[in-house]
């Protein structure tokens, strides 16, 4: 019997004005020192500017970037007879993948100097969604090493297919 009981999972409820679980995601994640009304601020002008920029619906254009973004393999460092190896596992369509995404998505927006966030975010978001930029360079690079120690996987197959979908 665990010493810890299971801890349920919290559902996210939608942001109040696109009605999207993934925006608000983004929201909690840009969020820094408990300024929610501040997150809310910067993500909502960056989705503003990119429906301005590219005359399409911007949920619609940060959900395609998102999926650009998100990669199908994660890659866990085990331990085996003396040495680390890189383990490849497929990650189901969930939050794990899309958290992943959005966490890369964030960094490129933070190694960017010199610009507001707003206009950070905005050109990252465009970037994947045109499959530019170091968020889809630093998916390619994880399923190039996915693909590299695929034979570690306990079905080195499944993982090769899913990076070559």
């Amino acid at each position: 019997m665990p010493r810890h009981p299971l801890i349920k999972k919290r559902t996210l409820l939608p942001d109040p004005i696109y009605n999207s679980i993934s925006v608000h995601m983004l929201i909690n994640r840009v969020l820094k020192n408990g300024k929610k009304s501040v997150a809310f601020r910067i993500v909502y002008n960056a989705l503003k500017e990119i429906g301005d920029s590219t005359g399409k619906n911007p949920v619609e254009v940060f959900e395609k970037a998102l999926d650009n973004v998100t990669p199908r393999v994660e890659v866990k460092p085990r331990r085996r007879a003396g040495a680390i190896q890189l383990v490849p596992r497929v990650l189901r369509t969930g939050d794990r993948s899309k958290a992943i995404a959005l966490r890369w998505i964030l960094e490129a927006c933070n190694k960017r100097s010199g610009q507001p966030m707003i206009t950070k975010l905005k050109n990252e978001i465009i970037e994947a969604y045109k499959k530019t930029g170091y968020a889809i360079r630093k998916k390619d690079e994880l399923h190039k090493i996915a693909l590299n120690n695929a034979m570690y996987a306990r079905k080195p197959q499944i993982v090769i297919n899913a990076i070559n979908q």
